[in-house]
């Protein structure tokens, strides 16, 4: 084909639309092609919880103004398995905002950009010497799969989906806000004692309309039918009764593929990148698309793969790998309980807890001995250790 892209991108989210930012930031001639199977704007199953490392990254691209309309969320609430509860105020605040609006406002400022956006549903990919082909229509020097969970493209490059013990499925509604507490609005976060890691959330808009973002999720070994994941959404939230109803695939970094050399790039969810302490992937999918996008134009073709491969692992390699520890740990509850517990009166440790489930951030060395003190504390409160 003579109309190749110097860069293709599949999914057209917050990954894909970076992507294509990146690109073109790097090199403005080049042409990038947006595909994706919906018309904007659409809806997506999301927490839609904006955080501000998720608009740093964007900032970096010269995105800015995509909060507007919708005030920021000032509180963070926890309650553990437990019985911890923790409301904290982090250093910057968070928005909530629906991936019908946030996204297209992200589509818009690539087309703006640059890019091209073509309504398309990619059912089959070939790589080939050259380029990388999109059902014998559309092909690109490089492809960057920002696809989703459910990646066309993961599957068409030989990438098994996650195992059930790494995938969570959640559900999402939309439901009256609660009472606002005087201090002001909080995002909630109520983790579930007899299935964790499993929570219900609830987020409100903050946009004058008086409603929230609600859901529930688990990891989908622990699922024995979508039916549970709304029962439990209304057990353990019940004075929110949800509308709109829609669930959804979580693929989770503790089990992400390696990123294959050559001319296929996988961003975002399509990468496994979703943080398994808090379901958070908006950011991961910024960054990693800004990273993928740079790379695609730095070299313009097979070596692509490698050069994003290795800017992925400075980035948050350690990160991740923090965060999968922290993953595994987190399933002896009482640990999870010790851990909050030593940062409740720790503004400073509960930041960093924070940057480490919404950003890139990892945890001080100083807080595994607060964990543990406050471990034994609950031990000689008689609660039970397991």
């Amino acid at each position: 084909m003579d109309d190749v892209a110097d860069v293709l991108i599949i999914g057209a989210g917050p990954a894909g639309a970076t992507a294509a930012l990146s690109a073109l930031r790097a090199r403005p001639q080049a042409r990038v092609r947006l595909l994706d199977a919906a018309d904007f704007p659409r809806d997506k199953a999301c927490g839609d919880g904006i955080a501000p490392h998720a608009l740093d990254e964007l900032g970096l691209l010269g995105v800015r103004d995509l909060t507007a309309g919708h005030d920021p969320v000032l509180w963070l609430e926890l309650r553990t398995p437990g019985g911890v509860q923790v409301r904290a105020r982090p250093p910057r605040p968070n928005h909530v905002i629906p991936r019908r609006i946030f996204d297209a406002r992200l589509v818009e400022a690539a087309v703006a950009a640059g890019a091209e956006l073509i309504r398309h549903r990619v059912r089959r990919v070939e790589v080939r010497d050259q380029a990388v082909m999109v059902d014998g229509e559309h092909a690109g020097r490089v492809l960057i799969a920002a696809d989703g969970a459910n990646s066309t493209v993961r599957r068409a490059i030989g990438l098994p989906r996650n195992p059930d013990d790494h995938l969570a499925v959640a559900v999402r509604g939309y439901a009256q806000e609660p009472a606002v507490d005087e201090r002001g609005r909080a995002q909630l976060i109520d983790m579930q004692d007899d299935a964790w890691p499993a929570y219900a959330w609830s987020f409100p808009l903050a946009d004058g309309s008086g409603r929230a973002n609600v859901g529930y999720g688990r990891l989908r070994s622990e699922l024995t039918s979508r039916a549970q994941l709304w029962g439990e959404l209304s057990r353990l939230l019940p004075d929110q009764p949800a509308e709109d109803l829609r669930a959804h695939h979580l693929p989770l970094s503790t089990w992400r593929p390696r990123q294959p050399d050559g001319r296929v790039l996988l961003a975002g969810d399509a990468a496994s990148l979703i943080n398994p302490l808090t379901g958070e992937g908006i950011f991961y999918a910024v960054r990693s698309g800004r990273l993928a996008g740079a790379a695609a134009v730095a070299l313009g073709g097979s070596g692509a793969g490698t050069t994003y491969r290795r800017a992925l692992s400075r980035s948050l390699g350690w990160h991740l790998h923090q965060t999968s520890a922290l993953s595994r740990l987190s399933k002896h509850r009482p640990a999870l309980d010790s851990a909050l517990q030593a940062v409740l009166n720790r503004p400073e440790l509960m930041d960093r807890l924070i940057d480490v489930g919404l950003g890139d951030g990892s945890l001080p060395p100083a807080i595994v001995p607060l964990a543990v003190r406050a471990y034994w504390r609950r031990l000689r409160r008689g609660r039970p250790a397991a």
